[in-house]
Protein backbone atom coordinates (compact mmCIF):
# COMPACT_ATOMS: atom_id res chain seq x y z
CA UNK A 1 0.00 0.00 0.00
CA UNK A 2 2.71 2.60 1.17
CA UNK A 3 4.30 1.82 -2.03
CA UNK A 4 0.99 2.98 -4.24
CA UNK A 5 0.13 5.79 -2.20
CA UNK A 6 1.85 8.64 0.14
CA UNK A 7 0.33 11.46 2.29
CA UNK A 8 2.12 14.17 2.42
CA UNK A 9 0.95 18.13 3.52
CA UNK A 10 -0.60 20.06 0.64
CA UNK A 11 1.84 22.71 -0.74
CA UNK A 12 1.27 25.18 -3.49
CA UNK A 13 3.54 23.23 -5.73
CA UNK A 14 1.03 20.18 -5.63
CA UNK A 15 -1.63 22.23 -6.06
CA UNK A 16 -0.13 23.77 -9.23
CA UNK A 17 0.50 20.61 -10.36
CA UNK A 18 -2.54 18.44 -9.54
CA UNK A 19 -5.78 20.40 -8.17
CA UNK A 20 -7.08 21.52 -11.61
CA UNK A 21 -7.41 17.74 -12.01
CA UNK A 22 -8.79 16.29 -9.23
CA UNK A 23 -12.39 15.48 -9.24
CA UNK A 24 -14.62 14.05 -6.66
CA UNK A 25 -18.23 14.55 -8.28
CA UNK A 26 -18.84 17.71 -5.86
CA UNK A 27 -17.70 20.88 -7.51
CA UNK A 28 -17.39 23.00 -4.17
CA UNK A 29 -15.35 20.39 -2.76
CA UNK A 30 -13.20 20.38 -5.91
CA UNK A 31 -13.03 23.99 -5.73
CA UNK A 32 -11.56 24.07 -1.71
CA UNK A 33 -8.38 21.84 -3.18
CA UNK A 34 -7.84 24.81 -6.14
CA UNK A 35 -8.88 27.67 -3.70
CA UNK A 36 -5.80 29.83 -1.40
CA UNK A 37 -7.73 28.52 1.65
CA UNK A 38 -6.06 24.67 1.28
CA UNK A 39 -2.88 26.58 1.99
CA UNK A 40 -3.80 28.64 4.73
CA UNK A 41 -2.88 27.76 7.94
CA UNK A 42 -5.35 29.87 9.34
CA UNK A 43 -8.03 27.94 8.04
CA UNK A 44 -6.74 24.41 8.69
CA UNK A 45 -4.17 21.87 7.68
CA UNK A 46 -4.45 20.21 4.18
CA UNK A 47 -3.15 16.40 3.56
CA UNK A 48 -3.25 14.68 0.12
CA UNK A 49 -2.77 11.33 -0.59
CA UNK A 50 -0.96 11.16 -3.77
CA UNK A 51 0.17 8.56 -6.72
CA UNK A 52 2.89 9.21 -8.77
CA UNK A 53 0.46 11.41 -11.31
CA UNK A 54 -2.75 12.47 -9.29
CA UNK A 55 -4.32 13.43 -6.15
CA UNK A 56 -5.98 10.64 -5.05
CA UNK A 57 -7.60 11.81 -2.46
CA UNK A 58 -7.54 14.82 0.37
CA UNK A 59 -8.10 15.90 3.89
CA UNK A 60 -8.52 19.11 5.89
CA UNK A 61 -8.55 19.34 9.40
CA UNK A 62 -8.77 22.22 11.73
CA UNK A 63 -10.05 22.66 15.85
CA UNK A 64 -13.61 23.47 16.89
CA UNK A 65 -15.53 22.49 19.98
CA UNK A 66 -19.52 21.01 20.42
CA UNK A 67 -21.75 23.30 22.33
CA UNK A 68 -24.78 21.99 24.30
CA UNK A 69 -28.04 24.04 23.60
CA UNK A 70 -27.18 26.47 26.49
CA UNK A 71 -24.02 27.36 24.70
CA UNK A 72 -21.92 25.80 27.19
CA UNK A 73 -18.53 23.93 25.65
CA UNK A 74 -18.85 20.10 25.91
CA UNK A 75 -15.26 19.47 24.21
CA UNK A 76 -13.27 20.18 22.09
CA UNK A 77 -13.12 18.86 19.03
CA UNK A 78 -10.76 18.22 15.71
CA UNK A 79 -12.89 19.23 13.24
CA UNK A 80 -12.74 17.54 9.56
CA UNK A 81 -13.11 20.29 7.40
CA UNK A 82 -13.28 18.29 4.31
CA UNK A 83 -12.26 14.82 3.19
CA UNK A 84 -12.72 13.61 -0.69
CA UNK A 85 -11.70 10.71 -2.91
CA UNK A 86 -11.34 11.26 -6.43
CA UNK A 87 -13.96 9.67 -8.70
CA UNK A 88 -11.60 7.24 -9.93
CA UNK A 89 -10.93 5.70 -6.87
CA UNK A 90 -14.68 5.57 -5.34
CA UNK A 91 -15.80 2.30 -4.23
CA UNK A 92 -12.06 0.90 -5.37
CA UNK A 93 -10.75 -1.88 -3.36
CA UNK A 94 -6.93 -1.87 -2.42
CA UNK A 95 -7.00 -5.20 -1.43
CA UNK A 96 -8.51 -7.93 0.71
CA UNK A 97 -8.72 -5.34 3.81
CA UNK A 98 -10.09 -2.28 2.45
CA UNK A 99 -11.37 0.47 0.29
CA UNK A 100 -9.27 3.58 -0.93
CA UNK A 101 -11.50 5.42 1.47
CA UNK A 102 -11.43 3.56 4.40
CA UNK A 103 -7.08 3.84 4.03
CA UNK A 104 -7.88 7.86 3.52
CA UNK A 105 -10.09 8.04 6.53
CA UNK A 106 -7.89 5.93 8.80
CA UNK A 107 -4.89 7.90 7.52
CA UNK A 108 -6.84 10.76 8.85
CA UNK A 109 -7.80 9.20 11.93
CA UNK A 110 -4.04 7.96 12.91
CA UNK A 111 -2.74 12.04 12.01
CA UNK A 112 -5.75 13.28 14.64
CA UNK A 113 -4.86 10.61 17.60
CA UNK A 114 -1.12 11.71 16.64
CA UNK A 115 -2.14 15.25 17.52
CA UNK A 116 -4.10 14.05 20.56
CA UNK A 117 -1.26 12.24 21.93
CA UNK A 118 1.37 14.56 21.37
CA UNK A 119 0.02 18.34 21.21
CA UNK A 120 -3.46 19.20 21.82
CA UNK A 121 -6.49 17.84 23.84
CA UNK A 122 -9.86 17.23 22.27
CA UNK A 123 -12.60 15.16 23.23
CA UNK A 124 -14.38 14.65 19.40
CA UNK A 125 -14.07 14.28 16.13
CA UNK A 126 -16.46 16.19 14.23
CA UNK A 127 -17.27 17.10 10.66
CA UNK A 128 -20.61 17.76 8.57
CA UNK A 129 -21.40 15.32 6.24
CA UNK A 130 -22.53 15.19 2.53
CA UNK A 131 -25.36 12.37 1.57
CA UNK A 132 -22.19 10.56 -0.53
CA UNK A 133 -19.82 10.76 2.48
CA UNK A 134 -22.49 9.54 5.43
CA UNK A 135 -22.24 5.74 5.47
CA UNK A 136 -18.36 6.02 5.29
CA UNK A 137 -18.56 8.27 8.62
CA UNK A 138 -21.34 6.40 9.82
CA UNK A 139 -19.83 2.58 9.39
CA UNK A 140 -16.74 4.14 11.10
CA UNK A 141 -18.12 4.82 14.36
CA UNK A 142 -19.70 8.07 13.73
CA UNK A 143 -22.97 9.50 14.72
CA UNK A 144 -25.08 12.30 13.73
CA UNK A 145 -24.77 15.57 16.11
CA UNK A 146 -27.80 15.13 18.87
CA UNK A 147 -30.47 17.82 19.07
CA UNK A 148 -28.69 19.14 21.92
CA UNK A 149 -25.36 19.72 20.64
CA UNK A 150 -23.71 22.39 17.92
CA UNK A 151 -20.73 22.64 16.08
CA UNK A 152 -20.13 25.84 13.55
CA UNK A 153 -20.49 25.23 9.91
CA UNK A 154 -18.38 26.43 6.83
CA UNK A 155 -20.79 28.20 4.69
CA UNK A 156 -20.86 25.41 1.87
CA UNK A 157 -21.93 23.04 4.52
CA UNK A 158 -25.77 24.32 5.50
CA UNK A 159 -27.08 21.40 3.84
CA UNK A 160 -24.46 18.85 5.45
CA UNK A 161 -25.47 16.58 8.48
CA UNK A 162 -23.35 17.25 11.01
CA UNK A 163 -21.62 13.67 12.91
CA UNK A 164 -19.45 13.38 15.81
CA UNK A 165 -17.19 10.68 16.96
CA UNK A 166 -15.87 10.67 20.25
CA UNK A 167 -12.42 9.31 21.47
CA UNK A 168 -12.50 7.36 24.54
CA UNK A 169 -9.37 6.72 25.01
CA UNK A 170 -8.95 4.93 28.43
CA UNK A 171 -8.09 1.63 28.56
Amino acid sequence: MNDIFHTIPYTKELQRQFASKFDCGNEAINMFLRDSGSLDPLFGKTYVLISEDAIVGYYNISTGHIEDECSIRMGGTIYINYLALDQEYHKVKLDEEGYVSVFLLGDCFNRVLHLQENYVGFTFITLSSTEEGYNLYKRNGFEELEEDMKIAKNDGEKTCIPMYLPLDLEE
